[in-house]
């Protein structure tokens, strides 16, 4: 039986790929508290929605 798992949920060396940053500075957006993350089993885990906030107030604050 084969299952197909989607999570909504990325870790931090993801979200680091996707917005070409270094993992640490990812984790330190999550511990300012400027990216909302989930802490499980010793590591960080980001909602995409919480990603794609993230990045809307970015483009906001910059555009102005």
């Amino acid at each position: 039986m084969d299952y197909i798992i989607q999570t909504n949920f990325l870790n931090v060396k993801e979200v680091s790929v996707f917005l070409k940053l270094s993992a640490l500075t990812i984790y330190r957006y999550i511990s300012e508290k400027k990216l909302k993350a989930i802490h499980c089993g010793g590591r960080y885990l980001i909602d995409k929605s919480s990603l794609n906030k993230f990045i809307k107030e970015r483009k906001l604050n910059k555009a102005s």
